[in-house]
């Protein structure tokens, strides 16, 4: 297994080649031999010139044309749930045409659009967490009632692993999601009762944090939300998991049964 990365690190089980996913050399250089291509990359916050188009659209440009230079036939491809034409976030706009690039390839490719996946290292979950941990007060925006279906990462790994060995899943697209829906401030919910913190909830409304996160969020790294982020925050981000299920044997965990290890 080969690993491109952008620092030089050991990984188990791994050879990992530096590189970038805009740097076409690097990716071909670690595709050459390869059965199959799994591509991941993706950001939830711009930050300078590492756009949602530059890394989501021009990324997944390179690594199909990386793909047809190294021989590589099979590809993976990770979008999101909510991807669609015309989305309210640029995020999700931009994963849509990603997908869009993947199927128009010529390659034999399957499309996963996972949920907020949680597991070690933080991510969506662990943002909660530290919410939770920090100030006087939990903020929620909005009603809190926007609903999350989140995924345990060991079952998103699960299906990707398992795609390469059935041919019938090229040229499908499957989402992603654990076996529980849950409002954001029912997650905000059981973090705190994980954390064992117990501090009162104060909404602030959406309209409010509309023009703070338009300003802030888009020339500060430490204002929590950006506008793209607050737009997906604000709306549902379930699926139907029974193709998940049925296609590659999974019976998602719950967060529950995680969400204090």
């Amino acid at each position: 297994m080969r690993v491109l990365a952008r620092s030089a690190r050991e990984i188990a089980g791994a050879e990992v080649f530096p590189g970038d996913v805009r740097d076409l050399s690097a990716l071909v250089q670690a595709a050459r031999s390869c059965e199959a291509v799994i591509h991941l990359v993706g950001i939830i916050r711009e930050r300078r010139d590492a756009t949602f188009r530059r890394i989501h659209v021009e990324g997944t440009r390179m690594a199909i044309q990386a793909c047809k230079e190294a021989g590589a036939q099979r590809l993976l491809h990770m979008s999101a749930l909510g991807a669609r034409l015309g989305a309210r976030s640029e995020y999700h706009r931009t994963k849509w045409e990603a997908e869009q690039l993947v199927r128009g390839s010529g390659l034999a490719a399957t499309i996963f659009r996972p949920s907020v996946i949680f597991g070690p290292g933080g991510g969506f979950i662990g943002e909660i967490r530290k919410l939770v941990r920090q100030g006087p007060v939990i903020p929620i925006i909005g009603d809190g009632m926007s609903l999350l279906q989140p995924v345990w990462v060991e079952d998103v790994t699960t299906c990707f692993a398992s795609a390469l060995g059935k041919p019938e899943t090229v040229g499908r697209t499957y989402e992603l999601g654990g076996p529980e829906t849950f409002g954001f401030e029912q997650l905000v919910d059981l973090a705190a009762e994980a954390e064992g913190i117990s501090k009162p909830r104060v909404h602030v409304p959406a309209a409010l944090m509309r023009p703070a996160a338009a300003t802030l969020g888009r020339i500060s790294a430490k204002f929590p939300v950006t506008s793209d982020q607050l737009a997906m925050l604000l709306e549902d981000n379930v699926c139907d998991i029974t193709p998940m299920r049925e296609t590659f044997g999974v019976q998602p965990a719950s967060l529950k049964d995680h969400l204090r290890d």
